[in-house]
């Protein structure tokens, strides 16, 4: 452990984001963003190779120096031959520090390095987990550079422990919308720190969504229009610029607010919170638009005990008009909400899946056996699938009227919960895959009267015990699972990284609250998290319901 540390040093850095600015040229450094992110007060400055270094040594070194992307990671580059070509950009290799290995033949002309492999992030910045036990073997060629070992062959990309990884990289979302121009989606990437506001901006005007994203979400730059130069600078009046062709006059003014109001919600996620868009130096007129919000109501709606459907206000239950009674009709196990409270997608006691709508009507959807609770999505249609029968997942009107959804969680033998997104462009879902609980996600793409899921995004590759999730924000899923009697809260973020932590015993279902998580245990009681604590907020509820956002 000393050894792989040895070399490397830890420059503090302090964040003064109140008298530093940002440089009114080249690469933008962003100060913090909305949210207080403590790695960022960190910068890894690695050393270049030490005199008369072993090929082994070297190789080490040159590993390390991949925590110091300056300078296009000008200080790996000294481990190199003159001529070396590799690429630091085209991916990140995350591994476990502790089980790397690096050995050398006896004449010291090639190191093989072995890892155990955490996960990984492509050129575009998406992040994937790896398979639980994954290992990766790098091999390295060398050779004598006036007397010194020097690399001549290195792997393209950058390897970074686990503890070292959201130090030198920062984690932003490339902002989309949704198909009908209505929400943000946030697609989160992962970029080096010094770079990230232009490697965000680059993604966005010049890349495409992450794969599994393609289909189920829209950009307004158009696919011909390319920014001019690769980076974001900053005006006389300290407004961050974009710089787009001539071509970009020619565009009518609702696409020009629809590509304003993607740039300023991606860029804010990289500290930035004006930009401007200009050609030669001139700002092009442009509004951030308004969307709609993905938060769900403050208060829970539940069912309780004695059977009354409505809205927690204290200690009281205020039912919402004609739709209560049709819910409370149906005798529910789950309940899930529309936005706008006009619809109700129901579990029934019986196993049944049926619909309540405002008007006080009710309809039986699906009757298969093994039904899982339905989820609604953007348009308002209902979807129900057997537990045991992934690919027969199916969309219904709120009347009845069935759609087969296609491509439904391929190789998957099982799903045992799922959720769409507030957006209504995702879908969350456990998933047993060769007796393997995973989670997943994918897109949900519409094409003409045709609805498929994309291909699977997984977020975990083990979650054993797994029984109940949740959308907990744009980005957050949370997973409830069970071992050994146990209950814990998983939460996976959909751009990788995630947190275990715990929850109120016996909790048995899930759901995104205002701005946490609420959990419903078996006796019927309700809490919701407050920082890192767990709050009692009622007792004699009998059903928890999702909410799809909210009225407000």
């Amino acid at each position: 452990m000393k050894r792989a540390f040895a070399g490397l040093s830890l420059l503090l850095v302090l964040v003064l984001s109140a008298c530093t600015g940002l440089p009114t040229t080249g690469y933008v450094n962003p100060g913090r963003g909305p949210e207080v992110d403590q790695t960022q007060q960190f910068a890894f400055v690695p050393d270049g190779p030490l005199e008369d270094a072993s090929p082994s040594e070297i190789v080490e070194g040159f590993l390390r120096a991949g925590s110091g992307p300056a300078d296009d990671w000008a200080t790996a580059k000294l481990f190199l031959a003159p001529g070396t070509q590799w690429d630091p950009r085209a991916r990140v290799t995350i591994d476990r520090l502790a089980d790397r290995r690096a050995t050398a033949v006896p004449d010291g002309t090639s190191v093989g390095v072995q890892l155990s492999t955490i996960a990984g992030v492509d050129a575009d910045g998406a992040y994937s987990p790896a398979v639980n036990g994954a290992t990766e073997t790098l091999s390295f060629t060398l050779a004598r550079v006036d007397d010194q070992w020097r690399i001549t062959s290195a792997p393209d990309g950058v390897v970074l422990y686990e503890e070292v990884f959201p130090t030198v990289y920062q984690a932003a979302s490339v902002a989309y919308f949704d198909p009908t121009w209505s929400y943000i989606v946030p697609d989160v990437r992962w970029f080096p720190r010094p770079l990230v506001a232009s490697r965000v901006t680059t993604a966005l005007v010049d890349g495409q969504p992450s794969a599994w994203l393609a289909g189920a979400v829209k950009s307004a730059f158009p696919d011909e229009l390319s920014l001019v130069g690769r980076s974001v600078t900053l005006s006389a009046s300290g407004v961050a610029q974009v710089q787009l062709p001539q071509a970009a006059l020619s565009l009518d003014r609702t696409t020009l607010d629809r590509m304003q109001t993607q740039l300023t919600r991606s860029l804010v996620t990289a500290g930035i919170s004006e930009v401007q868009m200009t050609v030669d130096g001139t700002p092009i007129a442009a509004t951030e638009l308004p969307v709609k919000v993905t938060r769900v109501d403050p208060s829970p709606a539940v069912l309780t005990a004695d059977g009354t459907f409505g809205v927690l206000n204290g200690e009281t239950v205020d039912t919402i008009p004609t739709l209560s009674d049709a819910v409370e009709s149906l005798a529910p196990t789950s309940v899930e909400l529309e936005a706008d409270r006009s619809l109700a997608a129901v579990l029934t006691q019986q196993g049944a899946v049926a619909s309540a709508l405002a008007d006080g009507g009710t309809f039986l959807l699906d009757d298969r056996a093994g039904l899982l609770p339905p989820s609604i999505d953007a348009v308002g249609e209902v979807w129900s699938v057997p537990r045991s029968s992934p690919s027969q997942l199916r969309a219904y009107t709120p009347q009845g009227v069935p759609r087969e959804i296609g491509n439904a969680w391929p190789d998957a033998s099982e799903v045992v919960s799922f959720q769409i997104s507030r957006d209504g462009t995702r879908v969350a879902a456990v998933v047993t895959v060769a007796g393997v609980r995973e989670v997943w996600l994918a897109g949900i793409v519409r094409e003409g009267n045709a609805v498929s899921l994309g291909p699977p995004h997984v977020l975990s590759f083990s979650e054993p015990g797994a029984f109940d999730l949740a959308w907990l924000d744009d980005t957050v899923v949370g997973v409830l699972t069970s071992v050994d009697g146990a209950a814990r809260l998983d939460e996976l973020s959909v751009g990788g990284r995630g947190t275990v932590g715990s929850v109120p015993e016996s909790a048995k279902a899930i759901s995104g609250g205002s701005a946490s998580v609420r959990i419903l245990d078996d006796s019927g009681r309700l809490f919701s998290r407050r920082g890192s604590s767990w709050t009692l907020v009622a007792t004699d509820i009998r059903v928890l319901a999702v909410q799809q956002g909210t009225t407000s």
